[in-house]
């Protein structure tokens, strides 16, 4: 149980009740995790949005953002984001508990495109040393005729696990 008051579905109000309405139409129920972000309407408001962008990328895209956010997760100990991603990895990407496994050890395993697994390496990097990448990194994404706003954008989705872990750690969000 969340530290903090957080509503249901049945019992949500105004804007809250809308987007949770939303998502249960989406997913089928409306998880915990995003349940959490009702503790401030603006801010679950921004997090269903960030999560619907994602949710409009092709479905290798999608793949690279839930290894991100499993594989960050990992390096935060949020036990609550490494079983909701891993658990969408295994059940919507076909990867196995085994292929989960080595992508922690070693991310270079995970089973993705050659600019997918490019940024996925890249993420990881600024994520573990930001101070560490240099023009050779961005040299080398763009010879892969990656943007530089797919550069940005998959940095910060990779950094923003942190704030995600902060929040589901300190208000001891349950798994669902």
């Amino acid at each position: 149980m969340s530290l903090l008051n957080i509503p249901t579905l049945e019992n949500a109000t105004g804007e809250v009740k809308d987007i949770f309405e939303e998502i249960q139409s989406t997913f089928g129920m409306v998880p915990n995790g995003i349940r959490q972000w009702s503790a401030s309407p603006k801010s679950l408001k921004m997090q269903w949005d960030k999560i619907k962008t994602v949710m409009s990328k092709d479905k290798g895209e999608q793949k690279l953002y839930a290894i991100i956010r499993y594989l960050a997760s990992g390096e935060n100990n949020c036990e609550y984001c490494i079983g909701f991603n891993g658990s969408m990895l295994i059940n919507n990407y076909g990867i196995n508990h085994a292929e989960l496994m080595a992508m922690q050890s070693d991310p270079s395993t995970a089973s993705l495109d050659e600019k997918n697994k490019a940024l996925l390496l890249f993420a990881m990097k600024a994520i573990k040393n930001a101070d560490s990448i240099d023009s050779d990194d961005i040299s080398a994404l763009k010879q892969l005729d990656i943007s530089e706003e797919n550069m940005f954008d998959i940095v910060q989705a990779a950094s923003h696990m942190y704030v995600v872990n902060t929040i589901f750690k300190t208000f001891k969000v349950e798994n669902d």
